[in-house]
């Protein structure tokens, strides 16, 4: 079940170039949130909460291009989709703005694959913990789906991720796996078993990883090979 989930991530979820589009630049400074719309672009969520621990309300946003654009895969082929952008703004009460801290152009998950269910879920802060959700559905090709959760936590320097949840259920048997992973303690955990008949084994591993994830470091979901054969 494993090899046949990396191989539909490997199809579905490559990173997606063009040969004429370019991502727009973003303000670094603002007054509000619309400040950091470019032209051609608008906010598909947001969340607000407090991210490094001062006590203000900072700012999470996903920001989706207006418009329909052909993209080139690396695989070859051409999909129609609008590209997103994850924004963090830390908010700076002292100059009354916003502060860009954090960009990806890669981390959220486009929907560019009419087989399939948009694969970005939501997007939440809490307890100053940036909690971000993907869903796999496919309506052909696959009996699989899959349900990831990652964790980010601001450390003064840089968001690092501080856990992962990855379930992967076979739809017709209801056969799962369950990985659990939390890189503070180092510790990941592994449930196997099936829904229908109730049955499950769990097993504790210690993680030797001595350096966290960041958005540098984990820029897209599905593509970080965190164990052999095991990709979050």
């Amino acid at each position: 079940m494993r090899q046949l989930l990396i191989f539909i991530l490997t199809i579905f979820f490559c990173v997606s170039y063009a040969q004429d589009f370019v991502y727009p630049s973003i303000k670094t400074t603002g007054q509000n949130i619309h400040d950091f719309i470019p032209a051609g672009w608008a906010i598909l969520d947001s969340a607000c909460g407090d991210l490094n621990k001062d006590g203000i309300k900072d700012a999470a946003i996903i920001l989706q291009l207006k418009d329909s654009i052909s993209l080139v895969n690396s695989t070859e082929d051409t999909v129609v989709t609008k590209p997103r952008i994850l924004l963090l703004l830390f908010k700076n009460v002292a100059g009354n703005q916003f502060v860009l801290k954090e960009k990806s152009n890669s981390f959220i998950l486009q929907n560019d694959n009419p087989t399939m269910d948009d694969p970005y879920q939501g997007i939440l802060i809490e307890k100053g913990i940036l909690k971000i959700d993907f869903h796999l559905f496919s309506n052909m090709g696959s009996w699989y789906t899959t349900s990831s959760n990652y964790k980010f936590l601001y450390n003064g320097f840089n968001f690092i991720l501080i856990g992962a949840d990855h379930l992967t259920i076979h739809r017709a048997t209801l056969d799962y796996e369950d990985y659990s992973y939390n890189f503070q303690s180092k510790k990941r955990s592994y449930t196997k078993g099936n829904e229908q008949r109730g049955t499950k084994k769990t097993s504790i591993k210690i993680l030797t990883k001595k350096s966290f994830y960041t958005f540098k470091t984990c820029k897209q979901p599905f593509s970080l090979e965190i164990e052999p054969g095991v990709y979050l």
